[in-house]
């Protein structure tokens, strides 16, 4: 699964890199997908130095839970993922009174 969703993030990034910056490369062809199947796992690209920070602060405070708390079930069913496309960011939370923070960072590099 991963394989194929990395194959439809090169495909799509080539689309809009051929379709946005053609006037800025007018050379450039887009690369087939014979050949986005050969440079997957950054195979002969050079390594490149990268730091992502992200900072988040939270703060619960004065909460009070009294009588009898309840909270729900969290499954997730077999197929909750089945139509899932894109990056997707799942949380599951079973506490009371408890701060989620959640960041994602999307690093694209293109070689040219």
């Amino acid at each position: 699964m991963a394989r194929f969703i990395n194959r439809m993030l090169m495909a799509a990034l080539v689309s809009v890199a051929s379709a946005s910056w053609a006037g800025d490369w007018p050379d450039a062809e887009p690369m087939s997908a014979d050949q986005l199947e050969a440079a997957s796992g950054r195979q002969g690209i050079p390594l490149h130095w990268q730091l992502n920070e992200s900072e988040q602060n939270a703060l619960v405070s004065g909460n009070v839970l009294s009588g009898p708390v309840k909270t729900g079930d969290n499954r997730i069913s077999d197929q909750a993922f089945g139509n899932m496309s894109g990056i997707a960011t799942v949380i599951q939370n079973t506490g009371n009174q408890v701060v989620i923070q959640d960041s994602t960072q999307i690093n694209i590099l293109i070689n040219h």
